[in-house]
């Protein structure tokens, strides 16, 4: 029935009118407005659907692989200060699976595994590290620690996922790539069914609009509504998700005729795209015109030195720009830049801590250089030639004009200190930029390479090579500054070519001479190469370079046992008696060197007395290799700071410059017993026998406190054995305990060695003959001289000398019988009561005069003291 023709009725009318306001409202909606409220529609629709019933052991699970996904997200933007609380958070909810009984998932051993593999890489980058804030980086640093702690307690899970990784690698992306396909595929499918919910929509919105009319007279006769509803009900959807798309219908039902694209397929043709563009950017390359090189130059001389620039790229950069071909003086510009910027990526700094072995250039990926043409000195010393080709071929060039500083100038200011600075370390570093600058800093850098280097390794050997090269590029660049008379430089290169060629022994020279060239040495007369050096330094060097010379032409002298010669140098420069007062360690080191090699060869000469008094200063305090910058004692300085102990390592010796210590210290030691043994002997029964050397001294009270000592097993113990042996007279022992010793045979060829044992031999059998003297001369009446001579093995003549120097120095009260040969002795020896009896008296005079002092402190007076004032009034 029609509305018009109805009876309404209050249900009725409230309908109606309910009716018209929502039409009403709708109409007046915007159409912004109607997308928005059929999302929230669907969206409550959705969450209408069945739930999803889980277990409790994958929400923990699902818990854990959600931190994980944090913890992944911060590692890839490398925020590790989030990266700390995420993994602790993880680590946490790992051992509450674990206390429950759960195995440890194989995702979390895996991100143990990437997150090691992270912490190693940007560790090793030092640049990135730099970049980092303060935070950032401890966060780096307290998570490095964590993780190894950690990685400990899993390290069996860690190796077999390490063994497992590649196939499981595989896998994973193999499964990725299906979850991204399903996502898109996802994706594309919700769109289209987006795009038919959209147009169905439509359609129903304009069927309910044009048929109002029909509906209404639907609801009021209960048609086909009711049947549709009823439809509706059956199949289980209600309002918008009965048009949602299921698993049982079919695409080519909703479809409509589209076809879906995959994003992966855009996605690789972009990373295709890229890979193209970088390969094709390095093949443009800039044009080295003089304009283009001028302005690349500026930009890196602006950037160097500030923080977060690559010195690699910078080097790349310049060795680029020194292959154009440009003016001279530009080329000239370009050398000393890229120069002073390989010196920059050295290590020869004030800390010695934190410095290489080796002076060698890396690779990109950090990995060391192998082969000697890729070393960073060898191409420094290459650019320095270029520099000094370009120097000779182009003489109107000066240091001015290709960016160099004046050597003189510089020479002039390293000889006194600015008056504001009282401290060497407070002074700042004047960076020099001139050719002979670059010499020394290459010969520098080759000295603590020497240093750094394990003296037993091959890398060792090879740098030693590079010691021939410096000297022959020293010496070229010698002769250019003697065509610009420029005298103080040549000195500056004569010092440095001195210091590699005085400890070298002119037979060593000659034996490398048969097997490949010397560079910068010289084979035949080269003492006289030697002292030319040194002269050059004597009339054009400043002060401390004149007294290295000095000690270097010294020790050259003693070296080839010229020992008088030598001996009269040092006397005449009066370096002994300055050399303590002298601020400068180096020296102090160098001037120890000397007098070791002075009584070496003093020992090598036979001159026992000289060497001993070389040796006893260095040896006297058991400090031989402090002394000689041979190695580091730390038991007489524990307290030592690390500032001290860097300073010490930095003024060491390189190993193919050390002396034997223990050759010193035996020469020094059976100097001492040649010397001490018969004066023992002759002053047994005197209380106040001092000796002469501290070191032989600690040896005997030593073994005073060691009664039971076994056989002798060290070279004191052997030494010491040959000192008791001569004490009793008993040469032949005592010969075959010294000269068993294997150090004899470091002191030089085999000629030397014959020549020092003989001299050793004669010299214990006259000071086994002196003790003899002195031990049993108050049990003879006279002695046989023939006896003696057989007794020990020696000359008549060495035996008359020896007896007649004993007599008149009254070390003997003897007297030759000449018929006779024999030796009269006239009984004027102390006997032992004799000094007893001494030795009381004066133990009585100090008794008497204790007693006195005694007395005169507490009554005032004496009587003995009276008698001697009176007598000292008369």
């Amino acid at each position: 029935m029609p509305k018009f023709f109805s009876t309404g009725d209050s249900s009725s009318e409230d309908e109606t009118e309910s009716e018209a306001s929502s039409s009403s409202g709708s109409e007046s909606e915007s159409e912004d407005e109607k997308p928005q409220k059929k999302q929230q529609v669907q969206v409550q629709e959705v969450k209408k659907g069945p739930r999803k019933v889980m277990s409790a052991k994958d929400k923990r699970f699902d818990e854990v692989k959600s931190n994980i996904k944090l913890l992944k997200n911060a590692m890839s933007i490398n925020d590790w200060n989030e990266i700390v609380p995420q993994f602790q958070k993880v680590n946490q909810q790992i051992t509450k699976l674990t206390s429950l009984g759960d195995e440890v998932p194989t995702f979390y051993i895996s991100v143990l595994v990437q997150l090691e593999k992270l912490i190693e890489i940007t560790h090793q980058d030092k640049e990135k590290v730099k970049k980092m804030s303060k935070t950032n980086a401890k966060s780096l640093n307290a998570m490095r620690q964590n993780i190894k702690k950690n990685n400990a307690n899993y390290e069996e899970a860690i190796a077999a996922f390490n063994e497992k990784g590649a196939v499981e690698s595989e896998d994973e992306k193999e499964e990725s790539e299906e979850e991204s396909e399903s996502e898109e595929s996802s994706e594309s499918e919700s769109e289209d069914e987006k795009k038919v919910t959209k147009k169905k929509a439509k359609g129903s919105d304009s069927e309910n609009d044009s048929d109002d009319d029909d509906d209404d007279d639907d609801s009021d006769w209960g048609g086909s509504t009711d049947s549709s509803s009823s439809e509706e009900e059956a199949s289980g959807a209600t309002g918008i998700s009965k048009w949602m798309k299921t698993a049982k219908t079919e695409d080519s039902d909703d479809d409509d005729g589209f076809e879906k694209v995959k994003k992966k397929e855009v996605k690789v043709q972009r990373v295709k795209e890229e890979k193209v563009v970088q390969e094709v950017k390095p093949k443009e390359q800039m044009v080295l015109s003089e304009e283009n090189v001028a302005k690349k130059m500026e930009e890196i001389m602006a950037m160097r030195g500030k923080k977060g620039t690559n010195k690699r790229d910078q080097i790349t950069q310049l060795e680029l720009l020194a292959t154009a071909k440009i003016v001279p003086s530009m080329t000239a510009q370009v050398l000393v830049a890229l120069i002073s910027a390989q010196f920059d990526s050295s290590f020869t700094q004030r800390n010695v801590a934190a410095t290489p072995a080796e002076f060698d250039i890396q690779d990109p990926e950090g990995s060391k250089a192998g082969s000697k043409e890729n070393c960073l000195w060898t191409k420094c010393m290459l650019n320095i030639r270029a520099l000094l080709a370009v120097l000779r071929e182009n003489p109107e060039l000066t240091e001015e004009s290709t960016g160099q500083s004046n050597s003189a100038a510089q020479a002039q200011g390293n000889q006194q200190p600015p008056p504001e600075f009282d401290d060497d370390e407070d002074m700042p570093i004047q960076v020099s930029s001139n050719l002979v600058s670059f010499v020394e800093r290459l010969d520098d850098e080759l000295y603590l390479s020497l240093r750094m280097l394990d003296s037993h390794s091959p890398a060792f050997l090879k740098r030693l090579l590079d010691i021939a090269v410096l000297l022959d590029l020293a010496q070229e660049v010698q002769d250019y500054y003697a065509k610009l008379n420029n005298t103080t430089v040549q000195a500056r290169l004569a010092m440095r070519r001195l210091e590699h060629l005085y400890y070298k022994h002119d037979s060593v020279v000659e034996k490398a001479a048969a097997v490949t060239v010397q560079k910068g040495d010289r084979v035949n007369n080269r003492q006289a190469f030697i002292n030319d050096l040194a002269m050059t330094v004597y009339r054009h060097g400043d002060d401390s370079t004149k007294t290295r010379a000095m000690l270097c032409h010294i020790y050259y002298h003693a070296l080839h046992d010229r020992f008088y010669q030598a001996r009269d140098m040092l006397l005449m420069s009066h370096l002994q008696d300055s050399v303590h007062s002298i601020n400068n360690v180096p020296i102090q080191i160098l001037f120890n060197r000397v007098m070791a090699q002075l009584g070496l060869s003093a020992f090598r000469c036979g001159l026992i007395p000289e060497a001993h008094q070389c040796f006893d200063e260095l040896c006297q305090n058991n400090r031989l290799k402090e002394l000689l910058a041979q190695g580091l004692n730390m038991r007489f300085h524990p307290d030592r700071s690390q500032e001290q102990e860097r300073a010490e390592k930095k003024r060491q010796t390189p190993y193919h410059m050390h002396l034997n210590h223990d050759l010193i210290e035996s020469c020094h030691l059976v100097g001492a017993v040649l010397i001490e043994i018969p004066r023992m002997v002759a002053n047994q029964h005197d209380s106040k026998r001092r000796f002469g050397s501290k070191a032989l001294k600690r040896i005997f009270e030593n073994s005073d406190r060691n009664p039971l000592a076994g056989p002798p097993e060290t070279t004191r113990d052997v030494i010491f054995a040959g000192a008791k042996a001569l004490e009793k007279g008993d040469w032949q022992q005592c010969e075959e305990h010294i000269l068993g010793l294997a150090v004899w045979q470091h002191l030089g060829s085999e000629q030397i060695v014959d020549n020092v044992k003989k001299m050793l031999r004669q010299r214990i059998q006259e000071e086994a003959l002196r003790t003899f003297l002195f031990a049993y001369s108050a049990y003879y009446e006279a002695l046989s001289g023939d006896q003696l001579c057989e007794m020990f093995q020696l000359d008549r003549t060495a035996v008359n000398s020896l007896v007649s120097k004993m007599i008149i120095s009254d070390e003997l009260f003897a007297s030759w019988d000449q018929p006779t040969r024999s030796i009269v002795m006239h009984k004027k020896e102390k006997s032992k009561l004799h000094y007893l009896a001494l030795q009381f008296s004066d133990t009585i005079g100090k008794f008497v005069e204790t007693n006195e002092k005694c007395w005169d402190s507490k009554y005032g007076g004496y009587g003995f003291r009276d008698q001697k004032q009176g007598q000292g009034g008369q």
